[in-house]
């Protein structure tokens, strides 16, 4: 598999972060009822979208009021983030794995949709490590959308995706690579199943994201 570039999700990929995402979303939906939202319309978005679509909605009304629950939404996923960062971990192998996509000449490439201050919490070097780190905080339109995958190779100076792979824990991962033309590979370190990744239309499923370099150099 010519392979120019690998571009990692980072919770439950790289690392494990415990996110309680049900909690967090209970404390979002609290603020839409202080605003007059009604949570039951937004129910199928993710949290992120689900904050900005609430947002918009609010704002139709009064701008200020719309950007104070921006903030405040976005204040209290912040604080679950770096709640779960503090007791996160970088998953085994990870490191040298990377170190050696890099001695190889594969570009590397890391994007979510945490902030970047939980992200340094549990791995403060990584910008050291990949070509282009891209938290949320660096684009307007997070994964699955193709704005953050376009980024993150832009920045690695990549012109094909067709010669990139997106890796990641969530069928969302595949959703944003098959946006963008790449090759998408599931890993199964999170809380998605194989099922969940044939579903998706994953091209390859993985244990974990040690394995990609054993998939590009056929070791």
């Amino acid at each position: 598999m010519h392979t120019e570039a690998v571009i990692f999700d980072f919770d439950g990929t790289l690392v494990h972060l415990n996110i309680d995402f049900s909690v967090m979303r209970q404390g979002v939906e609290m603020f839409l009822g202080e605003y007059g939202v009604e949570p039951d319309g937004l129910k199928g978005l993710l949290i992120l979208e689900m904050i900005d679509e609430a947002t918009k909605l609010i704002s139709e009304k009064d701008p200020l009021e719309g950007q104070l629950f921006y903030h405040r939404a976005y204040e209290l996923v912040t604080e679950h983030e770096v709640r779960a960062a503090k007791k996160g971990r970088i998953l085994s192998g990870m490191i040298e794995m990377l170190k050696l996509l890099k001695k190889r000449g594969v570009k590397v490439g890391v994007i979510t949709r945490n902030c970047d201050r939980a992200v340094k919490i549990v791995f403060p070097r990584i910008e050291h490590f990949c070509d282009a780190f891209v938290p949320r905080d660096y684009v307007t339109r997070v994964k699955p959308h193709p704005d953050h995958l376009v980024l993150a190779l832009t920045k690695m100076s990549v012109s094909k995706p067709e010669y990139c792979l997106m890796v990641g824990d969530h069928p969302t991962d595949i959703e944003g690579g098959k946006r963008v033309g790449m090759k998408t590979v599931g890993v199964l370190t999170g809380k998605a199943t194989r099922h969940e990744f044939i579903e998706a239309g994953a091209d390859l499923i993985l244990d974990d994201a040690t394995k990609i370099p054993g998939s590009i150099f056929k070791e």
